[in-house]
């Protein structure tokens, strides 16, 4: 299937873009399920009645193409910047460290915005032209300034709340109390919970002209369980449920007729029975140096690993030996697909490590059915995920397997109605569109404005 880019030349409607007004008359919503693969939208194993009614009053794809890597922040980061992570730097659901510039590297979730999102986001466009913003659990936005209301997604979430909302929340009964603990002690479905009825509490007191809201439930469901599991399709119920609940907000607050809706997922999911150890074969060909609790101390060479994704940071990266060895153990091993290097990352969407310090110098990928893991733990180099405790679904494979491909749905009183994209839609070109819904613009964006989503009077009036 053809990736849309592209669906009208940008420069015969673009400049008419300053004569919408950034009113605040129409809204936008973009609610992420996180890990909800495209295919099982119309699958009937999978009760997502909500969605699909959004779907048949709107406009649904066949899917919706991720960033490499297919992991949940850089994937989030490009839905609200309309680049892919070669320029907005963001590649791990975190922040890479290095020690004294060298290994071992460690992952640091707890960063800024500004520390991780190298170029404007959707949210920072429209709180600059005077539009009210709101995140509720939306990666990569911890004080961000450009959001009105925000419950960021990093481990001290409510802590980095901003204090008007987390008071608010405290007071309506949605948090028991105004620590972390109110958050982190319920399940991964009550979190879900706490997060929609937030969204709510924000629809139905101060609706902004722009929300996002990300549900994390099903992917950790997927990961636990792997993808068509019965608590998987549970998962997904749940996740629909939610979604109605955020569309009787909104018609409770009298703002359905006004908001336009985007239904997405940042990645798919597959299903991991075999787990890779890379750094287990880095230790036994002396790359690699851990302690007698299998820590690492240092070495020659470290992998960080993201389900079927993995980066390989060399202590020296113009040690030109210890590279051409790291190649040499990983291709054609069991398992993976491609081993990259710099010179292979811009056909893939990534930055060169002279671009970015969060970029590996070799990238290794897996085939379907199996995963990474960055432990060093015991001799083995490849293990059955369930036997051993690791996760039996993921995603973070590069993109060039369908299995990666994310839900697009598109409905509300600017989008088309009842219409079906027989294409595979950009990541990049969803915030674009929603700033076009917003009379804005965002240059920054390599996406394309979805022109065929749109209704014909709403094109019309932007003229």
């Amino acid at each position: 299937m053809k990736v849309i880019a592209l669906f009208f030349p940008l420069f015969l409607l673009l400049g008419n873009v300053d004569q919408q007004e950034a009113s605040g008359d129409h809204h936008v919503l973009i609610i992420s399920i996180d890990g909800f693969p495209t295919d099982l939208l119309w699958d009937q194993k999978a009760p997502v009645p909500n969605i699909r009614s959004l779907a048949e009053a709107g406009i649904w794809a066949n899917g919706l193409q991720p960033s490499n890597p297919s992991l949940t922040w850089a994937n989030h980061t490009s839905i609200v910047t309309g680049v892919h992570p070669e320029k907005h730097h963001l590649l791990y659901n975190a922040q890479l460290r290095r020690t004294d510039g060298g290994l071992p590297v460690t992952l640091q979730a707890s960063r800024d915005k500004d520390d991780l999102v190298a170029v404007p986001t959707l949210y920072d466009v429209a709180f600059e032209a005077g539009l009210t913003t709101a995140e509720i659990n939306w990666p990569a936005t911890r004080n961000a300034g450009t959001l009105h209301d925000s419950f960021p997604d990093v481990p001290n979430s409510v802590g980095n709340m901003t204090l008007d909302l987390q008071w608010d929340l405290y007071e309506a009964g949605i948090l028991d109390d105004m620590t972390n603990f109110a958050l982190w002690n319920q399940s991964s479905a009550g979190r879900d919970k706490i997060w929609m009825r937030s969204a709510n509490y924000i629809i139905e007191n101060r609706m902004p002209d722009l929300l996002l809201l990300h549900l994390l439930n099903v992917d950790s469901t997927h990961h636990r369980n792997g993808i068509n599991s019965e608590q998987g399709f549970t998962a997904l119920a749940l996740a629909d449920y939610h979604v109605g609940e955020v569309l009787r907000a909104l018609e409770r607050a009298g703002k359905r007729e006004t908001t336009n809706i985007f239904v997405v997922s940042d990645h798919g999911f597959t299903s991991t029975a075999r787990t890779i150890l890379p750094n287990n074969i880095l230790r036994d060909a002396g790359l690699l140096e851990v302690d007698e609790s299998n820590r690492i101390t240092g070495g020659l060479a470290q992998a960080v690993t993201n389900g079927g994704f993995a980066m390989v940071y060399l202590d020296d990266p113009d040690d030109e030996d210890t590279a051409q060895k790291v190649v040499d153990l990983f291709t054609d091993f069991e398992g993976i697909y491609k081993v990259l290097g710099p010179e292979d990352y811009k056909q893939f969407g990534l930055p060169h490590p002279s671009e970015s310090d969060q970029v590996g110098d070799i990238l290794l990928s897996t085939v379907p059915g199996y995963g990474f893991i960055s432990f060093v733990q015991g001799d083995e180099y490849i293990v059955e995920s369930a036997r051993h405790g690791f996760s039996v679904g993921h995603h973070g494979f590069l993109t060039d397997f369908d299995e990666m491909q994310a839900v697009f749905v598109a409905s509300g009183p600017d989008i088309k109605n009842g219409g079906h994209l027989d294409e595979v839609i950009d990541i990049r070109s969803i915030a674009p569109t929603a700033a076009y819904l917003l009379g804005l613009e965002m240059p920054t964006a390599d996406g394309e404005i979805l022109f065929d989503l749109l209704d014909e009077r709403f094109l019309e009036a932007a003229k």
